[in-house]
């Protein structure tokens, strides 16, 4: 598979010295997202047909709702509730015309299971996120094992949160084979053991600063130790629905 390289924003990315540079990136990446479908390109007819057949994730739904961009959300929606009742007619049909309650209930439930699997499934948002999350797991992969500078930095570094662990993991092998993909398996999750391993102890010592005896201890930089224990497990920037 050919796969093009985004050496600049993962470099700058290791240099950053985050929990998860990669959440960074795909934060950017949703962003963008959101953006382009709040754009003049909504005007375009391609990129109505894309929104009408696909549409986007419930979670991107609303941050498209909350993007500032009322005239471009509304064409949006409104070419996008035409295809809706397009789906709607024919088993509307069936629901008013049923003889019982039983065909009309069989009319409801094939209603939906429709519109769930032509309307609430996939996303473009997620897509195009999608495609820079496989970028960008390639490139880590492939400097890993060219720059030994990279490799020392990242293996220095605060690592990655869990969820785009795996990804990194999953994606390794479109860049790596052989002994090079062994030992890049055994150096990434030897990151993430190490880090799990100190952001665990960075929440312990915020359990222990509120007990009247260390109040006068210093933080060691854990105030926000909670926040970076969800987020480690978690991620940001999730992938949640790609077409």
């Amino acid at each position: 598979m050919k796969i093009q390289l985004e050496t600049i924003p993962v470099w700058d990315g290791v240099k950053e010295g985050s929990e998860c540079f990669i959440c960074t990136l795909m934060k950017k990446a949703e962003e963008d997202g959101i953006r382009y479908y709040l754009s003049s390109a909504v005007m375009t007819p391609e990129v109505r047909v894309e929104t009408n057949t696909h549409g986007f994730c419930s979670h991107h739904f609303s941050m498209l709702a909350e993007g500032g961009k009322p005239q471009s959300l509304a064409l949006v929606m409104d070419t996008f509730y035409e295809e809706s009742k397009r789906i709607l007619s024919s088993y509307a049909d069936k629901v008013h015309s049923a003889s019982s309650a039983r065909k009309a209930e069989k009319a409801i439930n094939a209603y939906f299971n429709a519109y769930h699997e032509k309307r609430d499934k996939g996303c473009l948002i997620c897509s195009r996120m999608e495609d820079r999350l496989m970028r960008y797991c390639y490139t880590v992969a492939s400097l890993w094992k060219e720059d030994a500078e990279f490799r020392k930095a990242l293996m220095e570094s605060k690592g990655f949160c869990v969820h785009h662990t795996e990804a990194l993991l999953r994606i390794a092998k479109e860049a790596l084979s052989g002994d090079d993909l062994l030992a890049y398996y055994q150096d990434i999750f030897s990151l993430m053991e190490k880090n799990i391993d100190r952001v665990q102890h960075d929440d312990w010592w915020m359990t222990q600063k509120y007990k009247s005896e260390n109040k006068d201890k210093p933080w060691n930089g854990c105030e926000d130790a909670q926040k970076r224990a969800v987020y480690k497990l978690v991620g940001e920037g999730q992938v949640i629905d790609p077409v």
